[in-house]
This record gives structure tokens, sequence and C-alpha cells, in this order.
């Protein structure tokens, strides 16, 4: 019967559904579902990432005998344990109101992932009952078990990696959806297709290694500020040690990110290539270089922090072939027009700015303590960078898709008419002869873009009647 209801929902072509939506009061739909999706997104992330590391580190401690990495294990536990509930509250008022603002995406979305949603909740039990009840309340009575204490917390941490697993497979689907989009009235179920979409597994990959990189900046640079000021010797001492760990952790994380982050945008190219052009140089272009922009300050920050604080080779020149690594996947990305038309222009620029840097890392390096006040609010900085590079890196891939909630199956209810056109304009054009949509500000000004649209190049372009005219008026519009 799900092998039937599949071959129908992906036969034919989308139905118009006239279901209910409902108007919220203040601001717009769009406002209120971002708000309260990316406060839970923030909180969830969180969580996970201290789950996946407080074992990893009471396991180095239980193995060394220093009582300071099970504290730090301890204390992220508690911390986590105290966002649980405000992340659960707002991961639950995420399906009420899709229910009653975007009523068509919720029932055809649900249709297709209806099992997959019903195993995350099974997943999320698993994960509140070994996280609370087994993890964090038998901490001291492990003092004796604690072979079998860590592994109640892996065990919490598969559960709540299994959790990110289902919502970034239904999640990917969003962008790059591999399987048409059922009607309200074809309950597919589950589609194992759909959830191993193209983008998941990268998806997946980012976020798990963004997750622990933000989370641990964070963590390190407010510890960093808890170690200054009037406490005891003892606790000054540990929040010190406990923030450098973190710092670092969260530092040496983030050159995942860059390799993955190119295949993530390879496979977002090939099948969402409107949601690709978006963010390389679209609507969403401005908001791309903002994040670039929070990455530097932190990897300026880190990288000194760790060329001053650390004098292993080893990790030295493991940062320095992650700039390296940097270096790679600039060069192999093609080259983005943010100093001109010139792609020389573009890979001098960056190999010069990476080269110094390393350079003026070398040259620092060992020369000035970091323990000073000034360094711990550099910390805590980095981590603020880290973390609204997360927040905004979320609203880059979102907004990508716009006006559409599913990757060209599914409009939003509050789409206005210039930005279908604009998703036109990208399909049509940009994505056949063209790499950025800044491109068409550099046409010449002495044909009208009515010639330039009716010439014999353009002919067979057109899918629909109202196609030409509605991309002249756009391009009238916003690029002369």
């Amino acid at each position: 019967m799900l092998e039937s209801a599949l071959l129908r929902a992906n036969a034919g072509e989308d139905e118009s559904v006239d279901l209910p939506v409902i108007d919220p009061p203040v601001f717009p739909r769009w406002i209120w579902i971002e708000e309260i999706t990316y406060s839970h997104i923030t909180l969830a992330t969180y969580i996970t990432a201290c789950m996946v590391l407080a074992p990893v580190f009471e396991y180095i401690g239980w193995r060394r005998r220093d009582a300071r990495y099970d504290r730090l294990a301890v204390g992220l536990i508690w911390f986590s344990l105290t966002l649980f509930s405000p992340g659960a509250a707002l991961g639950t008022g995420i399906p009420m109101w899709l229910m009653g603002t975007y009523p068509e995406f919720w029932s055809r979305w649900s249709n297709l992932f209806f099992w997959p949603l019903m195993a995350q909740f099974v997943f999320f039990i698993f994960e509140v009952i070994f996280l609370f009840l087994l993890y964090y309340l038998l901490w001291n009575w492990s003092v004796n078990h604690k072979r079998f204490h860590i592994l109640l917390g892996a065990v919490a941490a598969f559960w709540g990696l299994a959790v990110q697993v289902v919502w970034d497979s239904v999640g990917g689907y969003m962008t790059t959806p591999n399987v048409r989009l059922p009607g309200v009235d074809e309950p597919v179920a589950w589609s194992l297709k759909a959830c191993l979409n193209p983008s998941f597994p990268f998806l997946f990959s980012h976020r798990f290694v963004g997750n622990i990189s933000w989370a641990m900046l964070m963590t390190g640079g407010a510890l960093a500020l808890r170690s200054v000021g009037r406490k005891p010797a003892e606790d000054r001492a540990y929040y010190n040690w406990a923030a450098h760990l973190c710092f670092t952790v969260g530092f040496v994380a983030f050159f995942g990110m860059p390799v993955i982050g190119w295949f993530y945008a390879q496979v977002m190219g090939r099948h969402a290539p409107v949601a690709f052009h978006a963010i390389m140089g679209g609507h969403q272009g401005w908001m791309f270089i903002v994040k670039m922009a929070l990455i530097a300050l932190f990897v300026l920050i880190g990288g000194a922090y760790v060329f001053l604080r650390y004098q292993s080779r080893l990790l030295l020149w493991g940062m320095t072939a992650g700039l390296a690594l940097l270096w790679v996947v600039l060069t192999v990305h093609p080259p983005l027009k943010w100093l001109g038309d010139s792609a020389l222009v573009w890979r001098a620029a960056y190999t010069v700015a990476l080269a110094a840097f390393a350079a003026l890392l070398w040259a620092i390096r060992g020369r000035w303590s970091v323990e000073t006040r000034g360094w711990k609010w550099a910390m805590f900085v980095a981590g603020l960078a880290a973390f609204l590079a997360f927040c905004i890196g979320g609203m880059v891939r979102e907004g990508a898709r716009q006006p559409q909630t599913v990757y060209g199956q599914l409009e939003k209810p509050e789409t206005l008419p210039r930005e279908r056109d604009r998703f036109l304009l990208y399909e049509r054009c940009v994505q056949c002869h063209h790499r950025t949509v800044n491109e068409f500000n550099r046409y010449d000004h002495r044909r009208s873009w009515a010639d330039i649209l009716s010439d014999k190049d353009h002919r067979g372009v057109w899918k629909a009647p109202d196609e030409q005219a509605r991309l002249l008026r756009y391009l009238e519009e916003y690029y002369r």
C-alpha cells in the first residue's frame, strides 16, 4: 500500500490546496516561525554537543586520574539539563505553529515523513531516560563504576544524535528534495529515498562539527570570564583550565567545517541551483558575507590564541595545515566576485591574506600571555562570533529557498510576486549562462531588456506564456 501511494505521489502535477491559513498578530508568520525554530535549534545543538563531549571528558579524566575533567563533564550535563525544558517547549511549539500558519506544508510534509517523525519521538524519550535518569542522577554512584557510567553517557549521546539524524534528514529534503512532495490525501508515511536525500549526509556532518565548534568556543569564552574576579584560587584555576580546554577544542573542530561545507555547496549547486545562486551573490549574499566576516573574526582571535598559548609544534603545524586547507577550499571553489570581475585578483587577495596571517602567527608565537583580562574578553568575543555565525548560517540556508518552503515544489502562503519573479530569474537565466546575479548590472545599456529577452538565444527557454513578461518586469525594475 505504501509503495502504491508513493507511486501516486511521484506521478502527475501538484494540485492547488485551499487550506485555511491563520494570520498571526504583531509580526508576519515567517518572523514567528524563524524565532521559534532558531531558538529551539540553538538550545538543541548546544545540548547535543555537550552530550557528545561529556562522556569523552569523563573518560579522559578517569584515565588520567584528573578530577577536573569529571567536574567539567558534569557541569556540561547540568547546564544542558537546565536548557532541556525550554528547548523541549520550543520544539513542541514548532509543529503547533506550522499546523496553523503553514497547513499545506505541514500536511504534505508529515504525510511523507510520518514514521521518521514518530521514530525521533521515541529517540527523544530514550535520550531523556539515559541523559537524566541514568547518566546525570547516577553520577555520584559512578565513582566506582566509571566504565559503566561512561557507557551510559555514550548511549545518551547516541540517542541525541539519532534525533538530530532524523531532523537533518527531513530538513535536508526541504532544500534538495528527490521525491515529489505528496498531496494532503496521499499518506505515503515514509520514503527511504526522501530521507536519504542528496544534502542529508553533508548537512548532518556539517552540523555535527559545527555544533561542537560553536558550543565549545562559546563555553570557553564564558568560562574565561568566570575565571576573572574575586573567587577562591582553586575555582579561578579550574575555570581558567576549563576555558582553555573548551576554547581549544572548539577552535580545532572548526577546521573540519570548510571541507564539509565545500561538498555541501557542490551538492546544493547540482540539486538546488537557485538556492546556491541566492547565496553566491543573490539576495542572501549579503548575509553570507556577514557570516564569513564573523568566521574571520574568531579565526583571527583563535589562531593568535593558539600560537601564543601552546608550544607544541604538532599543534601549531596542524593549525598552519588548517589555514592551508582553507586556501585549498577557496581555490577549488568558483571565484567570489567580492573584489571585482577579475578571478585573478580574488585568488591573489585571499592567498596573500592567508599567507600573511600564517606568517604573523609564527612571528608572535609565545611572545605574550593569554592570561590577561583583555584576552579573556577576546575569547568571549570569539565565542560570541562563532555563535552568531552558526545562527546566520542557518538563516542563509533557509532563506536561500525563498519563496519556497520545499525547493521547487511548494511556495509559502505569504509569497510576493517579486519573489516569484526573482526565483524565475535565477532558474531561467543565472543557472543557464551566468555565474552570479550581479552580472545583470554589467549588461550593455545600449540594448533594452526587451531586446535581450527576445533574441534568438532565448527561444524555447520559456516554459509558460507569462515568463518572459515577468522577467522583463523584474529586470527593468531591479537591474537598470
